[in-house]
């Protein structure tokens, strides 16, 4: 079999990149004949810009910007798997329930991306609780720079992932929201390609999707390897935050990880406030899971599991 050589991209250091990383570290793309560059992108926009334009033919992303590329360009974009984004609302240092959140300041990074996203729908969802005047707090990013401007109250709540949401909650902050009572977790992302990849270069994508299930087993099933990873590409110095990352996220993942047409029509139902054809989008438009069920089917993924 011979080796092909390719860029893959990803959007963030987070934890959303862990399976693919892993998936490299392990020689996994290797065993299937690849040669796998991975590519820090800038964000979800530098991934859907980097497939479009051809520098990397596969990506790691959150599903809003793929949405968005797709309903304004006609990108012919499209989740092979879902992947891990496993968020949270998180309150400053003295809120500890969702009703003390009457009248307070939910930040918003206005990229618009996951997190804007999640911070709409999250404040319909506590509206509905009863949860009156809510208020958007602007703020320049996310991450680490997002949770110490929570931290110094500048904002009363902000959405975050492990494992800043872990250092916060470390810092006096609770956890008031945790997505998958939505069905959002490990849902709105995962691996991207170009429609026209799947039918020009079917072994390609077929030996990355092969060998990216294999790195999700990999992540799933060794702890001390998948945190070593997560150590070395996030640059996570405190090794206890890296445990408590993989220990948070881990027994939720799917074994299949099939794209999840369900929670990306959630995303189009918050992105139509402000762009119009997602209200009418049908969200299987955005996925093409073949290569998943064909591996499902054939039982590469429960072989897996049975060693």
């Amino acid at each position: 079999m011979a080796t092909i050589k390719l860029v893959a991209g990803y959007a963030t250091i987070g934890q959303g990149a862990g399976p693919m990383i892993v998936t490299e570290k392990a020689g996994l793309f290797a065993k299937h004949g690849l040669e796998v560059e991975t590519r820090l992108m800038g964000g979800a926009t530098g991934v859907v810009r980097g497939l479009i334009s051809g520098e990397i033919l596969f990506g790691n992303l959150a599903a809003p910007a793929l949405l968005k590329a797709v309903l304004t360009q006609s990108a012919d974009l499209v989740f092979l798997t879902g992947g891990i984004n496993q968020q949270f609302l998180a309150a400053r240092p003295g809120i500890r329930d969702r009703k003390e959140l009457d009248g307070a300041r939910i930040g918003l990074v206005g990229d618009p991306g996951l997190n804007d996203v999640l911070v709409h729908f999250v404040m319909e969802q506590l509206e509905k609780e009863g949860v009156s005047g809510l208020r958007l707090a602007p703020i320049p990013s996310g991450g680490r720079e997002g949770m110490a401007l929570l931290l110094q109250g500048q904002c009363d709540a902000l959405v975050m992932t492990p494992p800043e949401a872990i250092e916060a909650r470390r810092q006096g902050c609770s956890f008031l929201v945790d997505f998958a009572e939505f069905g959002l977790n490990y849902a709105l992302g995962g691996i991207a390609t170009r429609q026209r990849t799947v039918e020009r270069e079917p072994d390609v994508t077929k030996r990355f999707v092969r060998a990216y299930v294999e790195g999700m087993h990999r992540y799933r099933t060794d702890r001390d390897f998948t945190i070593q990873v997560q150590q070395e590409y996030s640059g996570i110095a405190d090794r206890s935050i890296a445990e408590e990352t993989y220990d948070l996220t881990q027994p939720g993942m799917p074994k299949v990880p099939y794209p999840v047409p369900e929670a990306l029509a959630k995303a189009l139902k918050v992105m139509s406030r402000d762009l119009r054809p997602a209200a009418t989008a049908d969200p299987r438009r955005f996925v093409d899971d073949r290569l998943i069920r064909e591996l499902e089917q054939e039982g590469f993924i429960a072989s897996l599991y049975a060693v």
